[in-house]
């Protein structure tokens, strides 16, 4: 074996966070039941993205030894049926072979990057909303959407990242032993399962909508088009107005999230450093959430 496989399956690994800030550098991706709770704190957009997966264990490639390899494709795979909103087949081309394989979409929501190079909700160094900070924080390092097949990969990866400075030493907690055993980040790994368990009908509705053309929301044919570029990201109106149509919202709750949304973009809109992109994004998002607003029922406006 190898020095570097033999240090992909060495049984433990120590961690600490010290609040050097560096990690921070831009704002967390959310799970969409978590949007609503931060909807004071960051601009947020939906996110739509399709992961693929080879079908079979031989047509998978990594970079870890045969077992792990094996450990991660299989928990890959009941990772994204997870989170998935959705998944079909597909036939890729690799070189002269076809390879069958599952294509999966993502649902999530993505706070709009404001070009400054920190999230938001950093002060200084700490972080301003850290005892409601989202799952994707809370499972740092080892992202609860990670095989912890990969887990010793993944620390290794992040902690040797330049300019972070966290605390791998011999009297930093225990956070692996041949598997993740920090209590707080497989905590962190439970919760965000049963976040995605009931954000199910949500998902399953927005695709729905997004096969109809509804709510202004892309089609799966779009997001299949732009999924070698990245990601696509498309205004949370959508996604709130199904939520909205499928009563998993009351029309009081989507007002008040447009309504938040459009005072969190008016202040921020003045911060400095802003990328021009983000600007003009929010000032488009302002007006339609504005125009959304002013549709709104009496009623339900109060007045």
């Amino acid at each position: 074996m190898d020095r570097r496989a033999e240090s992909l399956t060495a049984p433990e690994r120590r961690f600490a966070c010290t609040q050097c800030g560096a990690c921070c550098n831009r704002a967390p991706e959310l799970e969409l039941g978590e949007a609503g709770a931060l909807a004071d704190m960051f601009v947020l957009r939906l996110m739509l993205r399709i992961y693929s997966l080879p079908r079979s264990l031989g047509d998978y490639v990594s970079d870890l030894p045969r077992e792990l390899a094996s450990a991660e494709f299989y928990e890959r795979k009941r990772l994204l049926g997870q989170f998935a909103a959705a998944s079909w087949p597909a036939k890729v081309q690799r070189g002269s072979q076809v390879v069958e394989y599952s294509q999966y979409l993502s649902l999530s929501v993505l706070p709009l990057d404001l070009g400054t190079g920190s999230c938001p909700a950093l002060e200084g160094d700490s972080c301003s909303i850290y005892a409601r900070r989202p799952l994707s924080c809370r499972s740092v390092p080892l992202h609860y959407s990670r095989p912890a097949a990969a887990a010793v990969r993944d620390l290794d990866a992040f902690t040797s990242t330049p300019g972070f400075r966290c605390d791998t030493g011999p009297h930093a907690p225990l956070v692996i032993a041949s598997d993740i055993v920090d209590p707080a980040m497989l905590a962190a790994r439970t919760e965000a399962v049963a976040q995605a368990q009931a954000d199910a009908r949500w998902k399953a509705a927005i695709v729905k909508a997004m096969k109809a053309g509804e709510h202004g929301l892309p089609t799966p044919r779009e997001v299949e088009t732009n999924a070698a570029m990245g990601v696509l990201t498309a205004s949370m109106l959508g996604a709130w107005r199904v939520a909205e149509a499928t009563r998993l919202i009351k029309p009081a709750e989507a007002e008040r999230l447009l309504a938040a949304q459009c005072l969190l973009i008016e202040r921020e809109t003045q911060r400095d450093g802003l990328s021009a992109n983000a600007l003009a994004t929010m000032r488009e998002m302002h007006r339609e959430y504005s125009a959304a607003l002013a549709e709104q029922p009496t009623a339900v406006r109060g007045d």
